[in-house]
């Protein structure tokens, strides 16, 4: 990755001035996928940016795993690669479902209606929910590609191939209609066909962070102070009275005698400084995590693998790359569920 695109990474954007000014710098290298205008309501809440590549080394047939080529020559999205766009933007797909399927006497498609439900956190700090959806027609493939009298290079009408071929991949294609409507609604509006240079570009993702400095500088001098303070040894690694390190919490459930309940046991669990129960600000550690760029999840969870002496049941190792390949959810899940761990194992 060059200096221009790690500088990008960088960027925390706070007003529409900034978020203008990046998108226009960020056209040279990357095709960015930011909104016109939001609504920046909370100064503790800014913009930053996440990257995503796709590999234009193509097949014989002009294809590959993030890519394939349509009717007119250009290149579409792949699913696999627009649910990677939505996890660096923080949308979590909810739900993912046909909601009718139609085909002829033979038993071959001809109609999929595919239903999307995604929520985000906006930059106001709003939580939005959308429902779209995504068709497949195949009656209208024919009378959009298929050219009656006119003959291609291997002796067939011109068009019915690609019906066919769009045909064998009907309930991925509405799927991929519906994701394109939620992404445009949610996020930005995302051209569904890309000349293959422009791919060589990565897409820069939106994603909303919370920036405690500024929540800091919202209090008054000496709390500032002593959060400051409290930050710098959570980042070297301090026990700390106000956060807490996860050497800290495991030192208290040994202190305190906490047990891992099951859903049969009724015992109360003992508070830490904070207030809150130690599953309590483990979630709450965990959920701080949801914002952050995918590189620092992962670098989190391997942390806490080596900490925890973790070892997958299955003798499976838990890599950088595996872990990057997992849902955001589960991200989320395994960041708490390692740091409730004191032995017992949990799954990938």
């Amino acid at each position: 990755m060059n200096q221009a695109l790690i500088k990008l990474t960088d960027e925390r954007i706070n007003d529409n001035n900034s978020l203008v000014a990046f998108v226009e710098r960020a056209k040279a290298v990357t095709i960015p996928l930011f909104p016109q205008t939001v609504g920046f309501i909370d100064p503790a809440l800014k913009f930053g940016v996440a990257l995503v590549s796709v590999n234009t080394q193509l097949d014989n047939y002009g294809n590959n795993q993030d890519i394939y080529k349509n009717e007119t020559g250009g290149y579409c999205l792949h699913l696999s690669k627009l649910n990677e766009i939505a996890q660096q933007a923080g949308i979590q797909i909810k739900s993912s479902r046909p909601i009718d399927r139609r085909t002829d006497e033979q038993g071959r498609i001809t109609l999929v209606i595919h239903e999307v439900t995604g929520i985000m956190k906006s930059i106001d700090g709003s939580t939005k929910m959308l429902t779209t959806t995504g068709k497949y027609d195949y009656y209208r493939d024919k009378e959009k590609f298929i050219k009656p009298g006119e003959i291609d290079r291997n002796g067939n009408i011109k068009g019915e191939g690609q019906v066919k071929g769009r045909r064998s991949h009907a309930e991925a294609l509405a799927e991929s209609n519906a994701m394109y409507r939620l992404f445009n609604k949610l996020l930005a509006k995302i051209p569904t066909s890309f000349p293959l240079e422009e791919l060589k570009k990565p897409f820069a993702i939106p994603y909303v962070i919370e920036d405690k400095n500024e929540i800091i500088n919202s209090l008054p001098p000496e709390e500032q102070k002593i959060l400051r303070m409290e930050l710098a040894k959570k980042r070297l690694g301090i026990a700390s009275s106000v956060y807490g390190n996860e050497e800290q919490i495991q030192k208290q459930v040994q202190e305190t005698n906490i047990q891992v309940l099951t859903d049969d046991e009724e015992d109360e669990e003992e508070t830490t400084s904070s207030g809150l129960t130690l599953t309590e600000q483990n979630h709450e550690n965990a959920e701080s995590f949801r914002g952050a760029p995918v590189t620092e999840r992962v670098k989190k969870i391997l942390e806490l693998i080596n900490k925890k002496g973790y070892k997958h049941p299955k003798g499976i190792i838990p890599t950088a790359q595996i872990i990057e390949k997992t849902p955001l959810e589960r991200q989320i899940q395994l960041i708490e569920e390692l740091l409730n761990m004191p032995d017992e194992e949990v799954t990938l």
